[in-house]
């Protein structure tokens, strides 16, 4: 499956307990194990400062969005089978944009992509914004994971991708 971010793009912003985080969620009793297999990211507009992306995580997330929940709302939308056509749904939930949480996500790894200063006049990406995970960032039923900055809100926006591969566990 694959899940991505508006065309118009979105400033990826530090863990934080409210926020635009491009957000994966197995839900407890989801009955399968979601494995990020890639995340691409492809510039839209703005100004690039220098910072890294990172995965932050909610463990222990249950399976229902509440007021005192680990998870306070998610706004999911659907997604595409990567077998386009199929019509198979996903047991995992992909908000590419707005989700709460009681506790700030945690750090949990790199996202494998560092950005570098550009001016959106001359902004060129000499190279792609893409990571293939091989099977090594898997989030087990009641789990988030949300893309973040390190430092600080990107000032350039981006579409986000995020694929992933539902394994039965």
């Amino acid at each position: 499956f694959y899940g991505s971010t508006a065309a118009a793009g979105i400033a990826l912003i530090v863990p934080a307990t409210t926020g635009n985080h491009p957000t994966l969620w197995n839900p407890e009793g989801s009955g399968i194990n979601a494995s990020i297999i890639k995340l691409e990211l492809g510039y839209v507009s703005g100004n690039n400062a220098p910072t890294s992306l990172e995965w932050a995580v909610v463990k222990n997330t249950g399976s229902t969005k509440a007021t005192g929940a680990p998870v306070v709302t998610f706004t999911d939308v659907a997604v595409e089978p990567c077998l386009v056509g199929s019509g198979i749904s996903p047991k995992a939930l992909w908000a590419p944009a707005v989700n709460t949480y009681t506790a700030a996500p945690v750090i949990s790894r790199t996202a494998g992509i560092s950005l570098f200063t550009g001016l959106a006049t001359t902004a060129t990406i000499p190279f792609p914004l893409k990571v293939d995970y091989n099977g090594d960032f898997v989030l087990s039923p009641g789990t988030t994971a949300s893309l973040c900055s390190v430092g600080a809100t990107t000032t350039a926006l981006f579409v986000v991708t995020v694929t992933w591969e539902e394994v039965s566990v």
